[in-house]
């Protein structure tokens, strides 16, 4: 799925090749392969369409997949809060995992009372 083999693309090369030397020899077989040569091009940009679409749905059925098996473990998250931003317009409240709290802290949040 993520692309052509070394295999058909010496294939493509070879057919490309091929119907050259014989547009050479005939224009009216010229159009005929330029207009062969823009429907594999379409084929190919909707392949590739089609693989970034099941690229993304691979992906969010994995974030998915992740937020449940979270809330299946019954992770709760901390809440944690600052005073003020570390950049601006950066956030002043965070739900952190329970693992990464000490992390939070040396950073200069403190838990939510």
């Amino acid at each position: 799925m993520a692309g052509l083999t070394k295999e058909q693309r010496a294939q493509r090369e070879a057919e490309k090749l091929a119907a050259q030397q014989a547009a050479d020899k005939n224009p009216a077989q010229q159009e005929q392969q330029q207009e062969q040569q823009q429907e594999q091009q379409q084929e190919q940009q909707q392949e590739q369409q089609q693989e970034q679409q099941q690229e993304q749905q691979q992906e969010q059925q994995q974030e998915q997949q992740q937020e449940q098996q979270q809330e299946q473990q019954g992770i709760e998250l901390v809440v944690m809060v600052r005073d003020t931003p570390e950049f601006p317009g950066g956030p002043l409240r965070a739900d952190v995992h329970p693992d990464e709290v000490d992390n939070w802290l040396a950073l200069d949040w403190r838990l939510e009372e």
